[in-house]
């Protein structure tokens, strides 16, 4: 299988850090969610990744990996997940899962 290219939502989140953390779960119906801010200088960056699934966190968060990779896996054909965030580095600290969709909070508005 061809590698799935970055996802075009922020170049480079490799060089970011993550400044908050946000998981809300749904139990009131509404579709889960998880809320990054990534930090890369004075320039803050806030995603919402729809429907996530499949989270990791592993020992050493939050720590930066500065292996952050957003990948665009629609390609796959795989139903409601188009996301991949990923840690090509393997070093502790990683935060990894798949979502439905990821929106810029500060350009896109919440849904």
């Amino acid at each position: 299988m061809d590698r799935d290219p970055d996802h075009p939502i922020i170049s480079k989140p490799w060089e970011c850090s993550i400044g908050e953390f946000h998981y809300h779960v749904g139990l009131d119906g509404s579709e889960p969610f998880l809320d990054l801010s990534l930090h890369r200088g004075e320039v803050v960056r806030r995603l919402r990744f729809w429907s996530p699934q499949q989270l990791k966190i592993e020992d050493g968060f939050p720590s930066p990996t500065h292996g952050m990779a957003i990948l665009d896996v629609g390609g796959r054909g795989l139903e409601g997940l188009r996301v991949r965030v990923v840690d090509f580095e393997a070093s502790g600290g990683a935060v990894t899962f798949w979502a439905r969709c990821v929106v810029d909070l500060d350009t896109m508005g919440t849904g």
